[in-house]
């Protein structure tokens, strides 16, 4: 049964992939994403109930863009970390691809969905990233 896990996340993926636009899923990219969870090729998952590290997104008109890690403080604000990833923004096979490039590597990711309060990733390893919307911790005084 472990075996056919690998064929289950492919299946859903692929469903996914046909339910969207590269188009509709590129105006939902841009923001703030905070891990959710994270499935795993042998069907295990990993989840997240909070993360010290929120991904940011910026995506320019011409498909390209940046990634970064940004750490929220109570008041609001983000600590920007010095890595910048920058982004280069591919429809390939009506799939909206990720080409990511760095001083030390190069990289793509596939957007499987990306709606105003989900986005799903996944790796060249087979891996799905699930992330949901960053929304911030409002402490009343």
């Amino acid at each position: 049964m472990k075996h056919l896990y690998p064929i289950y996340i492919l299946i859903i993926i692929s469903i996914f992939a046909c339910s969207q636009s590269p188009e509709d899923a590129l105006q939902h990219l841009s923001g703030y994403w905070e891990i959710a969870d994270v499935t795993f090729t042998d069907g295990s998952k990993k989840e997240f109930s909070i993360s010290q590290n929120i991904d940011f997104f910026e995506v320019k008109k011409d498909q390209t863009g940046i990634r970064t890690k940004v750490q929220p403080d109570i008041n609001g604000h983000f600590t920007t970390s010095k890595s910048v990833e920058n982004i280069d923004i591919k429809t390939v096979n009506d799939t909206l691809t990720l080409k990511y490039a760095t001083a030390y590597d190069t990289w793509q990711e596939k957007v499987i969905s990306a709606t105003k309060e989900q986005l799903v990733l996944l790796t060249k390893n087979g891996n799905v990233y699930t992330y949901r919307r960053y929304k911030p911790l409002i402490i009343n005084e």
